[in-house]
């Protein structure tokens, strides 16, 4: 079964809290334009410090990426770091470094602090199908233990991959306690609970269509108007439209599909992942997966570089399971569904601002899981005036995506050139 606007993750929520769509003009401190982990982080962060904060959504909390993910919680930038140091000051690389360390601790700390039930299970494992990502994970693990993260171990062949993934199409990998995996929607869905008990007005079918310049003014496609001291745009690749042109020619959309199983049995989950840790290859067209709570593999995969769903993402994601378990060969599959993603050209996130009062954070780039807190908590800080970290990190250069109005196919091109490289195993 294929449903590309809906995850099996909804179909997981018993009765899901449902949201009014704004019916009039309204004042607030904070104007949010997106319901999801970062805006719902951003949320929580400003109404825990006082702040009268409305979000406003689209459709409905878990209709973007934020639930329709692999679940993936991962330590670190969705980039080799080296690429990040080279955009800010020396005096910044450490605070960086930290901040990107950082954004698994604020989900794990809220999961605790408010006692959330969304299935966390840490254990992360990076598996190389050829020589080159081997070395890649062995020079990342030095590169990670100089700055002081002691969670990695390098699994220097097949046979001790398989201790964790038992498959014959890796030759080795990197294991990280420090990072895991959660059932999204179950996550976002308390978050969404957690801030309206801190008083924060959440608008679901609210579509915002125009910002009024040089003014924190938003207008609805209902013509309602919202006031509001500061505006934060978090809706990453769903803000086509309403996003300033400093956001979109830094962002491309890219569609990431996903599969769930039938549940399988624990003999079988056993014989797969014996720790029940989340994986993912490091292939640019990058293979990830993981078993959830109720015994189903979560397979992702199949990215491709344009705004159109594939109609089925089910066979080719089959193939690929079946290519590196095949003893799946005949599983039953529940569900299978794609939503968009959204990338820079360095994978790198783009903090910015558009005004004074107006700021965004964009751009995961498939790290989103962990980086959305992070981005959550580094624009409240912006508003109330704790850090400058916000700032540091918006003075990243973004280059703006080749192609103009040949963009999607360019980048597809490009796509097709790294899939080709991944398939040479050079």
């Amino acid at each position: 079964m294929n449903n590309n606007y809906n995850s099996i993750y909804k179909k997981d929520l018993h009765e899901p809290e449902v949201f009014q769509s704004l019916k009039n003009n309204i004042k607030c401190d904070v104007s949010i334009v997106g319901g999801g982990f970062t805006g719902l982080s951003s949320a929580i962060e400003l109404a825990e410090a006082g702040l009268n904060v409305c979000i406003f959504e689209k459709e409905y909390i878990g209709y973007g990426a934020s639930g329709r993910n692999g679940g993936h919680l991962v330590q670190g930038w969705s980039t080799d770091f080296s690429k990040l140091q080279k955009s800010i000051d020396n005096k910044d690389h450490k605070m960086a470094w930290d901040a990107g360390i950082e954004a698994v601790s604020i989900v794990r700390n809220r999961i605790k602090k408010y006692n959330i039930n969304c299935d966390l299970q840490m254990g992360y494992v990076y598996a190389a199908l050829h020589k080159r990502h081997l070395s890649e994970l062995i020079e990342m693990k030095r590169e990670w233990s100089n700055f002081g993260y002691n969670n990695l171990e390098i699994l220097e062949n097949s046979n001790s991959l398989k201790e964790y993934v038992n498959t014959d199409k890796y030759i080795g990998g990197l294991v990280d306690t420090g990072s895991g995996h959660l059932h999204p929607m179950k996550y976002l869905h308390t978050l969404a609970k957690i801030a309206k008990n801190l008083g924060v007005k959440i608008f679901e079918k609210t579509y915002v269509v125009k910002r009024q310049d040089k003014a924190t003014v938003l207008t609805t496609n209902e013509n309602f108007e919202i006031k509001s001291s500061k505006i934060l745009f978090c809706g990453n690749a769903y803000l086509e439209g309403v996003s300033s042109k400093i956001m979109a020619d830094k962002l491309a959309p890219a569609i990431s599909s996903v599969m769930a199983t039938k549940p399988l049995s624990k003999s079988i989950i056993k014989s797969l992942i014996p720790n029940n840790y989340a994986v993912a290859d490091c292939n640019t067209a990058l293979n990830y997966y993981r078993f959830d709570s109720k015994d189903r593999l979560i397979f992702g995969g199949a990215s491709i570089y344009s705004n159109i769903s594939p109609r089925d993402a089910t066979p080719g994601l089959y193939k690929k399971m079946v290519y590196l378990f095949p003893s799946l060969k005949n599983v039953d599959i529940e569900m299978s569904w794609s939503g968009k993603i959204g990338i820079t050209l360095s994978r790198i996130p783009h903090f910015g601002k558009i005004n004074e009062n107006v700021f965004f954070a964009q751009g995961y780039s498939g790290h989103g899981v962990a980086l959305t807190a992070l981005a959550g908590k580094l624009m409240a800080e912006k508003i109330l005036k704790k850090t400058n970290r916000f700032d540091i990190l918006s003075k990243i250069s973004h280059l703006t995506f080749p192609g103009g109005v040949f963009r999607t196919p360019v980048l597809a091109l490009g796509m097709s050139w790294f899939k080709f490289k991944d398939w040479l195993k050079v």
